[in-house]
């Protein structure tokens, strides 16, 4: 039976109404669709033909068997992605599909869409001297739209990119870590000393080794300055379209509670009396950041405060109260040759040479597994080195 050839039309007092069949309840009986309201038989018959073309294909809104990817990808991201994940990575998704899928292939129908079109789609965005982690994700954002495109939306029978394989010669886009030294740590704190913006979040990065939306997005409630510890659940992050944000961290394992050291904890004692002394003096012109249910942020004058505000006393704040921008930090740091990521490399790296576990490290940097802090943030240092040598040594004393 044809498509088509099942829907059917019923007069129902001066209306009309479609109806067609849509597989079974969980209980294993029939599901039926039906809507009325229509003034006559062929317009309730073209409305079901739409109805059981979008149930046909997954419920997204698709009421063709023939539809073009752009039209299809654009679907599948609002009805069906942006209920899955975080409104950074849907950010994400979009920016890729808007400058890498759309403008190559976004005309081509879904049914045209072959392994031989993908294969030169990649080798194009590889030409281009795009990094391998872009390319990357907009072959897992086809492969995860053209799966959902073979079932439930059946539209394809099988996916075109499981055969496609990134060339080799893609640039890896691999951000440059380097040991920072005490020497070069404290030129920096001299550069921008306290009460500066940089040198706060700063601290906090090289004696804790977190991420730096981790370290913006603390307020004061996270911060036990009696037990020295830090509670770390959230970053702060710029969606694009929806501004800033406090988002979920960037793995379940991110959230976690890390012990500080003495240093860290008379800075951040010094530094909260500092913010009151500033939110005394700056009166009702001192900002206040408030986080909204959907954990959107706006910044505004303390004299606009009400009841309904959900004030979030954070820890990077400027002298106006306002947060420290990322873009800030590390505009600050390049100037020095420095990124936040050679703070989580050195503060990892440090650990390790005085002999701390990798198991341990990884848990305090929030990594899910041991050996992504072995590969990525550890260093072989001139101590490493001279540890093996001693242990080398000391293998051969024991020889007969």
């Amino acid at each position: 039976m044809s498509r088509l050839a099942m829907v059917r039309t019923r007069k129902r007092g001066k209306t009309y109404s479609y109806i067609f069949e849509a597989g079974k309840t969980p209980s294993g009986n029939r599901k039926v669709i039906e809507k009325g309201g229509f003034p006559s038989p062929d317009d309730a018959y073209n409305a079901g033909v739409e109805a059981y073309n979008d149930w046909k294909h997954g419920n997204i809104g698709i009421t063709s068997t023939r539809i073009y990817l752009s039209d299809f990808i654009t679907k599948w991201m609002e009805n069906v992605v942006k209920l899955n994940v975080r409104p950074s990575t849907f950010a994400m998704y979009n920016r890729v599909i808007a400058h890498h899928i759309k403008p190559y292939i976004g005309e081509t129908v879904i049914q045209d869409i072959t392994p031989a079109l993908l294969d030169d789609f990649i080798r194009k965005l590889t030409k281009e001297g795009l990094s391998r982690s872009v390319i990357s994700s907009a072959q897992r954002i086809l492969h995860q739209a053209l799966d959902y495109a073979v079932y439930p939306a059946e539209l394809i029978s099988s996916n075109p990119t499981k055969y496609i394989h990134i060339p080799k010669t893609a640039p890896q886009n691999i951000v440059k870590r380097t040991i920072i030294s005490p020497q070069q740590y404290a030129a920096f704190m001299k550069l921008y000393p306290f009460g500066s913006l940089s040198h706060i979040p700063a601290a906090i990065l090289y004696h804790t080794g977190m991420r730096i939306g981790e370290v913006l997005a603390l307020c004061w409630d996270d911060v036990d300055l009696e037990r020295k510890t830090i509670n770390i659940h959230r970053q702060y992050s710029y969606i694009s379209k929806i501004g800033n944000i406090f988002a979920p961290p960037k793995t379940p394992t991110s959230i976690r509670k890390i012990i500080i050291d003495n240093n860290l904890t008379t800075l951040l004692k010094r530094w909260k009396i500092q913010q009151s002394k500033w939110e005394l003096s700056g009166g009702d012109s001192y900002c206040i950041i408030d986080e909204k249910k959907d954990h959107t942020i706006q910044t505004y004058s303390k004299v606009f405060m009400t009841a309904e505000t959900n004030r979030q006393k954070m820890v990077c704040t400027g002298p106006q109260g306002k947060i420290v921008s990322r873009a800030t930090v590390m505009h600050n740091l390049q100037k020095v040759g420095l990124n936040t990521h050679s703070f989580r490399h050195t503060h990892a790296t440090m650990l390790i040479e005085a002999g701390a576990s990798p198991k341990g490290v990884a848990g305090r940097l929030g990594h899910k597994r041991v050996d992504i802090t072995e590969n990525l943030y550890t260093h072989n240092t001139e101590k490493m080195q001279q540890d093996t040598l001693e242990i080398f040594t000391k293998t051969l004393q024991t020889k007969p």
